[in-house]
């Protein structure tokens, strides 16, 4: 079945269009949400509560618009509001160059089990402990862009943001992240 004919069951009330969808898209939304929330479980959490309150909504969709990029939306807002109520905050007010930037805490962390991976791994842990310095909107775009290889126009749809503002915070993001490698002295990142 097709995810078109998943969404025509799904708006007639059949439930089993969703399970098509679920298979479809669970593991790409949950690689979105984890980055913003930083916790798997929770994003896990979230990419589901998502599905239900899209088989509750789906009449709110509009088949001429792709339905990747209206579910991916709804994963993105739900993942940032989910921090937004979550965050705990660490002021930053000790380091000039960062002074007034915010940083969220937290233990989650995406774990690989196969030894022959350690590097992999390091670096992996490396990055997300980076990414997790930078805010959740910044994060979100960074993941849209260079994970999903979504263009500037697709983020800007996704988020609902302008395109400038979705440059803007790439760049911002990008800066940000270059500092913090430059500051950690590690060149490999650089």
């Amino acid at each position: 079945m097709d995810e078109l004919t998943a969404i025509t069951k799904l708006k007639s009330g059949d439930i089993r269009g969703l399970e098509i969808l679920v298979r479809k898209y669970q593991l790409e939304a949950v690689r979105i949400a984890y980055p913003i929330i930083n916790d798997l479980g929770l994003a896990e959490e979230v990419v589901q509560e998502v599905f239900i309150r899209v088989y509750q909504r789906i009449h709110q969709y509009d088949e001429t618009r792709p339905f990747r990029a209206w579910f991916l939306r709804i994963v993105v807002n739900d993942a940032l509001k989910t921090v937004k109520s979550q965050e705990r905050l660490v002021s930053l007010e000790d380091d000039e160059e960062f002074s007034g930037q915010r940083v969220t805490r937290n233990n989650g962390k995406l774990r690989f089990e196969q030894e022959e991976f350690s590097d992999f791994r390091d670096d992996c842990d490396l990055i997300q402990e980076l990414m997790q310095q930078l805010t959740p909107e910044h994060r979100a775009v960074l993941e849209l862009k260079y994970y999903l290889e979504m263009s500037d126009d697709e983020i800007a749809e996704t988020v609902q943001i302008p395109s400038g503002t979705v440059k803007s915070r790439l760049h911002s993001a990008k800066n940000h992240l270059r500092a913090l490698v430059k500051r950690m002295n590690l060149p490999v990142f650089a």
